[in-house]
């Protein structure tokens, strides 16, 4: 079934860019957190020294929290195989902030009972000179999911 499940996301996430046209600031958005999955299951920490801000925090789908420096440690423990993104929606705060509300699929190399694999995450983007700064993430388990594990 869990197979079935994925196969679907990952149909949603290649048709519905088609559906709907991101603006630009959504799509730069949208563009930079795909970048961030892709490094974070390749274990790419560089990626994260440039892409997060300075103060960022992250808090876990376990209610933990992890500043910049932890973060970018621990992106060579991932055992993710693959993260999928779908569903984003934008809140522009101000020209130079913006939070990008989205869905992701966690599929991973082992099972990890501490993770949840469908989650809902909340990004907030600041604008940093010409680029655009990780500042903050929230990722909350799926209701439906929160039993489920990989």
């Amino acid at each position: 079934m869990k197979k079935i499940v994925d196969l679907l996301v990952a149909t949603l996430v290649c048709v519905s860019p088609c559906f709907a046209q991101a603006n630009p600031l959504q799509q730069a958005l949208i563009d930079a957190q795909q970048r961030a999955a892709n490094a974070e299951v390749k274990k790419d920490a560089a990626f994260f020294a440039h892409a997060l801000a300075e103060d960022f925090t992250e808090v876990d789908p376990n209610g933990h929290t992890s500043d910049r420096d932890d973060f970018v440690k621990g992106v060579s423990d991932s055992d993710l195989t693959n993260i999928l993104l779908y569903n984003f929606k934008l809140v522009p705060l101000n020209d130079g902030a913006a939070v990008l509300t989205y869905d992701r699929v966690l599929l991973r190399t082992k099972r990890d009972f501490g993770s949840r694999r469908y989650q809902h995450v909340s990004s907030t983007w600041v604008k940093d000179g010409a680029d655009w700064k990780l500042k903050f993430q929230q990722i909350t388990p799926n209701q439906w999911s929160a039993n489920d594990f990989d």
